[in-house]
């Protein structure tokens, strides 16, 4: 996705309609994915009403808040922040465990891991883009540099969790 993203920006096409429908897909999938991940009945209930939820919230927000081409910040804040919210869920639980967990062989506890922190750090940045009016072309450059990093432990995060279960066999000659 941000290979294209890329490509249509430095082809002068506007990617705000692309982020917009992506992240939303997004966050419908950590929601769901997220659900299977805890066990409190109450967390398990506010994540399987996110799935139908938050895309109305999405359509709501661009058809009466939001003015022409913008990033839905808001609503991606409100994803992110239930995204934060779901993952502490996880931690404590995982916590209150009653067995010890080999967590680095556990692909829930990489997932979250990179859910938590990714959206712990770009929260922030999306609730200060909401404040600012006119952003200037040297923050926009920070702001991009700090998600481009964020991006990378979130799906490192993701391929780790792919790959702690994997077995690998020890071949000696």
């Amino acid at each position: 996705m941000e290979y294209i993203g890329q490509w249509m920006n430095d082809n002068g096409k506007i990617t705000v309609t692309l982020y917009n429908v992506f992240t939303t897909i997004e966050f419908v999938f950590y929601f769901w994915m997220l659900r299977y991940m805890v066990k409190n009945p109450w967390a398990k209930k506010l994540l399987l009403h996110s799935l139908w939820l938050y895309p109305v919230l999405v359509i709501l927000n661009k058809l009466f808040l939001l003015k022409g081409l913008q990033f839905h910040t808001m609503t991606f804040s409100l994803g992110g922040l239930l995204i934060v919210m779901a993952t502490i869920v996880y931690f404590f639980e995982l916590f209150q465990f009653n067995k010890p967990v080999n967590l680095v062989r556990e692909p829930a506890f990489w997932i979250c891991s990179g859910l938590l922190f990714f959206y712990a750090c770009t929260f922030p940045l999306y609730a200060l883009i909401n404040f600012l009016q006119d952003p200037s072309n040297l923050i926009i450059k920070y702001i991009s540099s700090v998600l481009a990093i964020v991006n990378i432990l979130l799906y490192s995060s993701f391929i780790i969790a792919a790959l702690c279960r994997t077995k690998i066999t020890k071949f000696f000659s």
